[in-house]
């Protein structure tokens, strides 16, 4: 790679992480907590909600990927003082 493709890459990313990086990261983690209050609803079983969905088979390929990341993040133990992140 050219030293002034590099420049150019280096300059780039920081006006990124300068001006519209924080945007970028909150939009990122407002979808991923709306997915996970979305999979709540539809598999609130595997934590002991009983609800029940007709939608849950159609939506299963869909949220199956992020299955586990879901368990983890509904089932880490958190303490009231602590922010819902993380």
């Amino acid at each position: 790679m050219s030293t002034l493709r590099r420049i150019k890459k280096a300059l780039r990313d920081f006006l990124f992480g300068a001006t519209t990086y924080e945007m970028a990261k909150t939009f990122a983690d407002l979808l991923e907590y709306n997915t996970f209050a979305m999979m709540t609803v539809l598999f609130g079983d595997m934590l002991g909600y009983p609800l029940s969905c007709y939608y849950k088979l159609k939506m299963l390929p869909l949220l199956l990927t992020r299955l586990e990341r879901w368990k983890t993040f509904m089932l880490k133990e958190r303490d009231l003082t602590e922010k819902l992140r993380g």
